[in-house]
């Protein structure tokens, strides 16, 4: 899906902050997450990119970014650090924002920024094309400010619990890059100094200019984690995968549900939540088939809940 940018007479306007008409901004307790990382490495950045001794990153560990928001604290990733997220079952472009990352701004004007890159194979990687409008003629200090509105795809630019959404539709098209088997993502902390010697740039060139220096151990973006909106997915006991249709099917694809579980019912709804197919899966047996036309359905067995995408195989 399309993101809208509105325009001034001659500077661009971006999403406004969380609460705000017109805000992307999706909250840790949306009901459009389904999943979260549940992988993470990290690669901490200097506290100070500009000053050798002083020392990188400290606060929080790899772990802290695994799972729900809120729940378990941030990860700090000092000047430039990384972090490198991977997920039980891959991430697909769907209709509208596919995951969002979330960050710890405690304001909507306290940002602190990172990139976003997403892998099929954690070798190839492609950047959201990002923006930022705000001024660089003066550094924004330690605990300065930044506004919602002159940032575009770059994580942090909503205060906590809100994150910041992506759409895999925005990225530039790369022949090793599968929108629809996105396994990998990376979390790139900006580095906020306006010296062009040292600061980070949008795709146009432009050097982001975001809260710096921060000289102490919660340095640089502060990870909290990073919840998924379309994941092609297994989730408990009960497993869904696609299966080849026959050639004769034209308008259908044959999905295999699995269980080996008790007896439950599996429950299949369109992408507009009307119930499409109902069945039980009975004990002892292993699987059982069903055709749905092409698209995207929420699949229910037991407690477990699913988006899953079907698709032609021609």
């Amino acid at each position: 899906m399309a993101n809208f940018v509105f325009c001034l007479p001659t500077l661009a306007q971006f999403a406004p902050a969380a609460g705000m008409p017109g805000s992307s901004a999706i909250k840790a307790d949306s009901s459009c997450f389904i999943s979260w990382a549940t992988q993470c490495t990290i690669k901490r950045g200097l506290k100070q990119i500009n000053l050798a001794d002083s020392g990188y990153a400290n606060i929080g560990i790899s772990d802290f970014s695994i799972g729900e928001a809120t729940r378990k604290g941030v990860v700090s990733l000092g000047d430039g650090g990384i972090a490198i997220l991977g997920f039980d079952s891959p991430i697909f472009d769907g209709e509208g924002f596919d995951f969002a990352v979330f960050e710890n701004a405690f304001s909507d004007s306290f940002l602190e920024l990172a990139f976003v890159e997403v892998s099929s194979d954690s070798i190839h990687w492609v950047r959201f094309p990002s923006e930022s409008l705000s001024p660089t003629k003066k550094q924004t200090p330690a605990f300065g400010f930044t506004q919602a509105t002159k940032i575009h795809n770059l994580a942090g630019k909503y205060r906590h619990p809100f994150g910041t959404p992506f759409d895999l539709a925005d990225l530039p098209k790369v022949d090793a890059i599968n929108t629809d088997t996105i396994r990998f993502i990376k979390i790139v902390d900006v580095v906020g100094c306006i010296d062009s010697l040292w600061g980070s740039r949008d795709r146009y060139g432009r050097i982001v200019n975001d809260p710096w220096p921060t000289n102490f151990g919660s340095s640089g973006f502060d990870l909290d984690a990073v919840g998924v909106i379309h994941q092609l997915a297994t989730l408990g006991q009960e497993k869904i995968t696609e299966k080849p249709r026959p050639p004769y099917f034209n308008t259908a694809t044959q999905i295999l549900v699995s269980s080996n579980s008790n007896r439950q019912k599996l429950s299949v709804y369109s992408s507009k939540g009307k119930l499409v197919l109902e069945r039980y899966i009975p004990s002892g047996i292993q699987s059982t088939t069903i055709n749905l036309p092409v698209g995207i359905y929420i699949a229910k067995v037991g407690t477990s809940t699913i988006r899953i995408l079907l698709t032609s195989n021609f």
